[in-house]
């Protein structure tokens, strides 16, 4: 007869087994969906992604000292120093600033899979197969999770680490401190504690007010430490200071917030229109979406056409699940917090898409929204946790269906990189800049810092629309004499340099 302590054994070996086996694939996934982006930046790069280049740039060769996003008094500069070590290990290249972000990914998936696990007590598949609604999303999604422009995926990762930090005022203080001056939608993380410890009778104990004066004046001390900071940066590039900003860029995040905040029903009924029809749907990459249409240099597109049923089906089987099944316990069950609270924090993410952005949804506002992703998460684990197994069966199937859309679209795009990566047009640019050995000149804000990072500053294009840094105005200013214009238009006596721009005097 085998002793209980033996079989106690073998079972606590197998979970160890069974729960790093699904962490790789875990990670594999997160590493699947960012390939392309990572080993192959031009695949979906920018000149808003360029600055944070090149303010990492400038940090590592110890020229420029920003706190802010070049430009501007709000969005700190969390991207550019994290990505700074890494440039100058490797180089600026586009990998270099977005390995750091990839990093991210990764500790976001484990951050979910760890609470998951402990937190909720899910089996090993249960909290992997859930981490996987953000784990592995569509190239569109994925490339907004890896975008460089000074905070897309962060506010993920500090709404994670506000729970982790939820029993110590001052971490919490820290981290709210810091998520909210490098993205404000940290907030939201807040917001969904404040709600689960109004659940648990817990919001006006002694111990939480106590928390809560820790966390308040921690906060405030690194509001006024980096307000302080701010004097001797370096904003808006190397030899700059904030006299060089323009007065509307010289706000702050409190400010930005509400100046954005809109209450208008009709726009906002729209908007929620909108989400369903538009926003969630390529979110979770269901819909039909040629990726150029987000600027992924590509010729495919994510999604099928009748996926956006397996992403309605499954949303509504969980939604009921967690639903009876919470009714059926008939009292609150603290496993549950860690899904609830992943739940609250995307909902008021949406409330405040909603509101901010005044009902606008599109591909290019998704960025701020996408806590949704960690949202899903929370709601499969708690179906999970709550649902019988008839139901979690059912959910299993159609949110594959889910799941294999999207992976099937960032197989698809690693195939035609590995294959023959396509050519952006600006990179032609620059090899023909290159060719006629110019250096300087004007253009548009959407190719200047773009050539400028991605030559590493050998050329240096000034731009005279949207001014970031405002050091290459001046460099270029210096040098007028050989400076030339880069048109996207025909000029007069021009020459065609690419399909896509003209060289004019």
């Amino acid at each position: 007869m085998i002793r209980p302590s033996v079989l106690e054994q073998n079972r606590s070996d197998r979970s160890r087994v069974e729960t790093r086996a699904t962490l790789f694939l875990v990670v594999l996934a997160v590493l699947l969906r960012s390939a392309v982006f990572v080993c192959w930046p031009q695949a979906h790069f920018d000149s808003d992604q360029a600055v944070t280049g090149l303010m990492a740039k400038h940090l590592s060769e110890f020229r420029a000292f920003p706190v802010f996003w070049y430009g501007q008094s709000y969005m700190l500069a969390v991207e550019a120093w994290l990505s700074a070590p890494v440039m100058w290990v490797l180089g600026p290249t586009g990998t270099a600033l977005k390995l750091p972000l990839l990093a991210i990914n990764v500790a976001i998936a484990l951050l979910l899979f760890r609470g998951l696990r402990r937190d909720v007590g899910l089996a090993p598949f249960h909290a992997g197969f859930a981490t996987m609604f953000f784990a592995l999303t569509a190239p569109i999604a994925s490339a907004h999770l890896l975008t460089a422009n000074g905070g897309n995926v962060e506010p993920l990762l500090y709404v994670l680490l506000l729970w982790y930090a939820r029993q110590n005022g001052m971490l919490l203080g820290l981290v709210l401190g810091i998520g909210f001056l490098n993205r404000e939608f940290t907030i939201y993380g807040l917001f969904a504690l404040i709600v689960i410890n109004a659940v648990e009778h817990e919001l006006l104990t002694r111990a939480a007010l106590r928390r809560l004066a820790a966390m308040l004046g921690t906060a405030a001390l690194v509001w006024l430490a980096v307000q302080g900071l701010k004097q001797f940066s370096s904003a808006a590039g190397p030899g700059t200071t904030t006299a060089d900003l323009y007065t509307q860029m010289a706000s702050n995040n409190i400010v930005e917030v509400l100046h954005r905040v809109c209450f208008s029903p009709r726009a906002l009924g729209a908007g929620m229109a909108g989400l369903i029809s538009d926003h969630f749907p390529q979110l979770f990459g269901v819909s039909v979406q040629p990726l150029t249409d987000f600027g992924i240099e590509s010729s495919g597109r994510e999604g099928f056409p009748s996926a956006w049923i397996a992403l309605a089906i499954t949303t509504l089987i969980a939604i009921a699940g967690v639903a009876f099944g919470t009714i059926r316990a008939r009292r609150w069950d603290r496993r549950w917090d860690f899904c609830a609270y992943l739940v609250l924090a995307s909902l008021f993410s949406v409330a405040g898409y909603l509101a901010g952005r005044c009902g606008e949804v599109s591909l290019f506002t998704m960025r701020y929204e996408l806590l949704s992703l960690v949202g899903a998460v929370g709601l499969a684990a708690w179906h999970f946790r709550v649902a019988p197994p008839r139901a979690a069966t059912l959910f299993v199937v159609f949110a594959a269906w889910v799941l294999a859309t999207a992976a099937a679209a960032d197989v698809r795009l690693l195939a035609e990189y590995l294959h023959r990566p396509p050519v952006p047009q600006k990179q032609l640019l620059i090899d023909a800049l290159q060719e006629r050995h110019i250096r300087y000149g004007y253009s548009d804000f959407w190719t200047a810092y773009y050539v400028t990072f991605l030559s590493r500053e050998r050329i240096i294009l000034a731009a005279d629309d949207a001014v970031r840094i405002r050091t290459y105005n001046r460099t270029v200013e210096e040098h007028r004499g050989e400076a030339v214009r880069i048109s996207r238009q025909p000029c007069p006596a021009g020459d065609r340099l690419t399909p896509a721009f003209w060289l004019c005097q």
